[in-house]
């Protein structure tokens, strides 16, 4: 038994030795805004029409007022004067703010909305409508796109400060793996690479036609009531000790169809997908916390159904139109904040917790990350 054990260990360390130099093969696309942080702050006077930005000073058609303490502007020239870009949707009377990687979406008279590194939330005040032009709550809309706001009660002005520009990072893997490396944990560390069937590696995805498009690909048998399969990457160059937002986007590619059954759960709900962002490498070890050697993760990430302090639940396994066969893709997002370590580094970590007793084979696409530094 000692001699398999050891046999097995090695197994799994040289593949994912070989994971890791695959992976470093090509680097990862990254992309610095454009935008440089403008000299002079964005400026609003309660009752004036008058603003001034980083082009000069402009005549609004409708000036700015408080409602309920809360500093009203119209969003067109809080757009401009940020540099975002601003697109108004006529039928759902939708407006999207993007800029330096941050998307903020509204709807006119509504306290809806929706940010890069938010949910579930309100604005403090509804989206308006005064002379024909658009108006929404200062502080809180200047805060989604990465600025600051100062009030002047004496003279009653909002001064709006764009911070640091973000840095974004897409990774596509059509040229490669773009640094990033798979692996697995919740398993025996004896385990029988026969029946697990575990496969990590960057492969064309399974649907129609398709010749050029790529992603990393993790297979595996849940074996043991558990089984976490997941890819990581570390990005480095960033100011150490600097506090960053952090947000990511993906896509997650699966065949299986909703309310099935299976032991110890379905193939679709029972298995969770995660993401996290920390400042140490996230890694298998061994553990004998059990008895029983067992490869478990360095990092929290829970525990299947259960979210951990560095993981949390983005998904499920679930394909969205069950009337179709094949793999479908499934759009996912997370956000967090941390500090880079005395490295300058942060680690992204995706990865599918199973509580399904049986084969899960999904993809990983278009992972895109974006990193706005606090402070």
């Amino acid at each position: 038994m000692a001699i398999k054990s050891r046999l097995n260990r090695n197994l799994l360390v040289a593949s994912i030795a070989t994971a890791v130099l695959l992976s470093a093969a090509v680097p990862g696309g990254t992309s610095y805004s454009a935008s440089a942080k403008p000299s002079v702050p964005l400026q609003f006077q309660i009752g004036s029409s008058k603003s001034i930005d980083y082009r000069g000073e402009h005549t609004l058609a409708a000036a700015p007022y408080v409602i309920n303490g809360i500093s009203m502007v119209p969003v067109r020239a809080l757009a401009e004067g940020l540099q975002a870009k601003l697109v108004w949707d006529g039928k759902t009377k939708g407006i999207t703010l993007t800029r330096d990687g941050l998307t903020v979406q509204l709807t006119q008279n509504s306290d809806a909305v929706v940010g890069t590194f938010i949910k579930n939330v309100k604005l403090p005040a509804k989206v308006t409508v005064v002379k024909g032009n658009i108006f929404v709550p200062a502080k809180s809309v200047a805060q989604l796109l990465g600025a600051k706001t100062t009030w002047d009660a004496k003279q009653k002005k909002i001064s709006i400060q764009t911070s640091e520009a973000a840095i974004s990072y897409h990774y596509t893997f059509d040229q490669g793996e773009d640094g990033w490396k798979g692996a697995f944990a919740d398993l025996p560390v004896d385990y029988d690479p026969a029946i697990y069937e575990l496969k990590y590696g960057r492969e064309l995805l399974p649907t129609a036609n398709n010749k050029t498009n790529y992603g990393l690909m993790l297979n595996g048998m849940n074996r043991s009531d558990d089984l976490f399969m997941y890819v990581t990457k570390k990005i480095e160059g960033l100011e150490p000790g600097k506090a960053y937002q952090a947000s990511l986007s993906f896509q997650l590619y699966t065949d299986q169809s909703g309310g099935m059954m299976g032991v110890g759960g379905a193939p679709g709900e029972a298995v969770s997908i995660k993401a996290g962002f920390v400042n140490r490498e996230p890694a298998a070890t061994e553990s004998n916390a059990e008895g029983q050697p067992h490869f478990r993760m360095n990092i929290d990430k829970g525990n299947q159904k259960t979210e951990g302090a560095d993981m949390k639940i983005v998904g499920n396994m679930v394909q969205p139109n069950d009337a179709l066969k094949g793999f479908q893709p499934v759009a996912m997002q997370h956000a967090a904040t941390l500090t880079a370590n005395d490295k300058g580094e942060i680690y992204v970590i995706v990865g599918s917790d199973s509580g399904y007793e049986g084969l899960t084979t999904f993809y990983l696409d278009n992972m895109k990350v974006t990193l706005l530094p606090q402070g």
